[in-house]
């Protein structure tokens, strides 16, 4: 039987025997189950609920003994916990037929691990201070690393041939149980000789190891304050636990938390203090998934939900709750249904061997100050697990992951990037184009497998990255060419693929009306700053007496949209619980619109091309508008809406505004119609389609024109003084020579007829 080498003192027995008297009574009986289970797996660890203990100490509370057991457990666990599991190790022996537990009583043939509600122990890395210095604790995180598993050596043994006997040394740490005056850490000096200077043989096969894994757990990105770095906890795992978790898990660990000393090398400028490093001994791993910042549904939200729902028609839906996005924001009705339907995401489907992702990805290409970043900040704060980062700020391995050397014991550890941190969420990235295309390559593999694969410095490791991505991005020159069409995208066909929408968000303040709008909307966010601040809104006072409503609108400046909350509320409630799946109708629908997408593309109609993703873009975005209406079938109505969506980002891109904005595509929402469409310049092959494009310019002009058109098409750009020595040099030179002022003036003339680009001096042909 496994017991004690030594007496037990008389507190140390009373422990042991209190978890003998638990598992006897009838609150132990479910932990004698998972005892019974833990004897047909061959586990050496048992999971005890912590209600249980303290229900059964309770129970047994007197007046000679003011604290539970559960409570001074809780306040000194190594004083308790390796007496209960000695208990649980003598109740194995008896209850099993097959002896297969270590008989080490310092090693502790079975664990006992806890799960269940500690109270104010339930902290994160940032809570963790040091009044929990020694108690047991339970800490909510997301791992982001993870070291190689390693043998710790408990006790060695040795052979002297001089003298025919064996020698046993233990070895103990600072971060090993003080259970009591026996057990104090030992000097890790590693025997070779004996007392007399005989020369020491290891005998391996005869040492005491375990397994041994440090893992750092970070408090959750999304929790973290605002403009503060996430903090941090060393977790040292042992025997069963390691290998439990990788880069990027959200975890709750349970285990004790303690402190050492720090044993580094003392640094120049160092006063020569004594250091502490704290860790937290792993007890119990929980794996958490992720949802730790979803919202709570009452029943009373699903009713509100279903009365919505019951109330409008699909398209009024999607038009009431995209308004939600981005109040602040005037316009983008089509990019804001966009990001709603990303939210809700598509359906992930397992095939053998194969996944198809369900993550729905969108690109804005727009010009500057056309609120691109603002829609990425407002997903941050609405999505219940998002990430932000920037093309300039994060390289490849810092989206993805990298390996790093750890600075205390040089091993090679696996650091978790942050589409790896925002598995199973939103990853936004501003200025995308900024991004060096080394840094791009990284992220295909992610964005369509939803997986991160290493094999650096020996470590060969697959981590999940399964998260949309919401990029911002500037067209190539900064601006849009509406000549290049879809070229002022700028990036790689093998990247635009991975892109469920691509949306091109263009500056459109021609028309006086609408700027008069655009600065209404703008100055009312300012007047009304709290009206302005999402997390700030202001309640209808009118529908104070309506319940009902209260929740589901709020008062936005002078209108009234959907609330904040309940918008998270819904979006949770149509994710989680709704799953659909193609009909027949819809199954012909989604041909239909592929097969016409690809004519387009053959017709040379759209510049962007059109491959096998692009049909299961069709049914990602048509399955999310399924979820949209709270259904579990996708129908025709599904799929035409989201092929709007799709033919409306191949307009944009075309430069064909008037037709992507058509009043039959886009409800009506009481703002004044969108200006005409910025007019094209013909390509620069025709020069006298050039001169003669307008009646605005004089003879002397169009003769000009054809002149620099012929000028353009040799070189596709010349600077200013470069371009005037041409004119005046040409043979067929007209009136007087062209000085540097006109030719400006004229240049100016034609890059606001969109005929050429001229900038800082330079003409660039279209």
């Amino acid at each position: 039987m496994a017991h004690a080498p030594r007496d037990l003192s008389d507190a140390q027995l009373e422990a042991k025997n209190w978890f003998h008297h638990f598992l006897e009574s009838d609150v132990g009986q479910r932990s004698m189950k998972r005892i019974d289970d833990m004897i047909l797996s061959k586990a050496v660890r048992c999971i005890i609920h912590f209600s249980d203990l303290r229900d059964y100490a309770h129970d047994r509370l007197s007046p000679e003994e003011p604290l539970e057991m559960t409570e001074r457990a809780q306040r000194n666990p190594n004083a308790y916990l390796p007496y209960w599991g000695l208990a649980l190790a003598e109740v194995v022996e008896k209850r099993s037929s097959v002896d297969y537990l270590k008989k080490d009583f310092r090693r502790r043939a079975c664990s006992i691990g806890l799960e269940g509600p500690l109270g104010a122990a339930l902290v994160t890395p940032r809570t963790l201070t040091a009044t929990f210095m020694g108690q047991l604790v339970m800490v909510d995180g997301i791992v982001t690393k993870c070291s190689v598993v390693r043998p710790k050596l408990h006790e060695s043994v040795h052979y002297s041939e001089a003298k025919g006997d064996f020698l046993r040394r233990e070895y103990r740490d600072e971060l090993s149980p003080f259970i009591d005056a026996t057990h104090l850490p030992t000097v890790n000096v590693y025997p070779k000789r004996d007392m007399e200077g005989n020369p020491l043989r290891t005998e391996f096969g005869l040492c005491t190891f375990s397994d041994h894994q440090s893992i750092t757990l970070q408090e959750t990105p999304e929790t973290a304050p605002v403009g503060q770095l996430p903090r941090s906890v060393e977790v040292i795992l042992e025997e069963d636990l390691v290998d439990q978790l990788k880069p990027g898990d959200r975890v709750r660990i349970c285990g004790v938390y303690q402190a050492a000393t720090n044993r580094q090398v003392k640094q120049k400028g160092d006063d020569g203090s004594i250091k502490f490093q704290t860790a937290l001994v792993g007890n119990n791993v929980i794996h958490l998934g992720k949802r730790l910042k979803e919202p709570t549904l009452s029943v009373r939200d699903k009713q509100l939900i279903q009365k919505l729902l019951a109330q409008k028609s699909p398209p009024q839906l999607l038009q009431f709750l995209s308004e939600g996005i981005a109040p602040a924001i005037f316009g983008l009705e089509q990019e804001k249904k966009a990001i709603l339907l990303m939210m809700l995401g598509g359906e992930e489907r397992q095939l053998e061997h194969t996944r198809i992702r369900g993550d729905i990805n969108v690109l804005l290409v727009g010009e500057p100050s056309t609120a691109k970043s603002q829609l990425l900040r407002f997903v941050l704060n609405i999505a219940p697990l998002a990430l932000s980062t920037t093309g300039r700020g994060s390289s490849g391995v810092g989206l993805t992951a990298a390996v790093t050397t750890d600075s205390d014991s040089g091993e090679k550890t696996l650091a978790a990037g942050a589409m790896v941190l925002g598995d199973r969420g939103i990853v936004c990235i501003d200025e995308f184009d900024k991004m060096s295309s080394l840094d791009r390559v990284t992220m295909h593999e992610a964005m369509e497998q939803g997986s991160v694969t290493i094999a650096k410095a020996g470590i060969h490791a697959s981590l999940n990255s399964r998260c949309s991505v919401l990029a911002a991005a500037n067209p190539v020159y900064g601006f849009y060419v509406p000549h290049l069409k879809a070229a002022n995208i700028g990036l790689p066909e093998s990247l635009q693929s991975r892109f469920d929408l691509i949306f091109i968000v263009l500056d459109k303040g021609h028309s006086s009306e609408h700027n008069k709008n655009i600065a209404a909307h703008v100055i009312e966010n300012h007047s009304a700053a709290v009206a302005a601040d999402k997390a700030h809104h202001h309640i209808d006072e009118a529908e104070e007496e309506l319940p009902d409503s209260k929740k589901v609108t709020e008062r936005f400046g002078r209108r009234k949209i959907v609330s904040v909350d309940f918008l998270r509320k819904y979006i949770q409630y149509a994710k989680t619980n709704f799953h659909p799946v193609l009909t027949e109708e819809a199954h012909a629908e989604v041909v239909e619109a592929y097969v016409e997408l690809r004519e387009r593309m053959k017709n040379k109609e759209i510049s962007m091309r059109i491959t096998p993703r692009s049909l299961e873009n069709i049914i990602r975005l048509s399955c999310a508008h399924a979820k949209m209406r709270l259904s579990e079938q996708i129908v025709k109505a599904d799929v035409e809406a989201a092929y709007s969506l799709i033919k409306h980002t191949m307009l944009m891109a075309e430069g064909d505004q008037k037709r992507a904005r058509e009043p039959s595509e886009e409800p009506d929402t009481g703002r004044a119609e969108n200006p005409p469409k910025r007019p094209h310049a013909p390509p620069a092959e025709e020069p006298s389609a050039v001169a003669s494009a307008s009646g605005d310019f004089t003879s002397r002009e169009q003769q000009l024109m054809v002149h620099i058109s012929e000028t353009l098409h040799r070189t596709n750009q010349i600077a200013l003084f470069q371009l005037r020595d041409a004119i005046n040099a040409a043979p067929a030179r007209i009136g007087a020579e062209v000085g540097s002022a006109e030719l400006t003036r004229l240049l100016e003339k034609m890059d606001k007829q969109s005929l050429l680009l001229y900038e800082d001096g330079m003409a660039f042909t279209l």
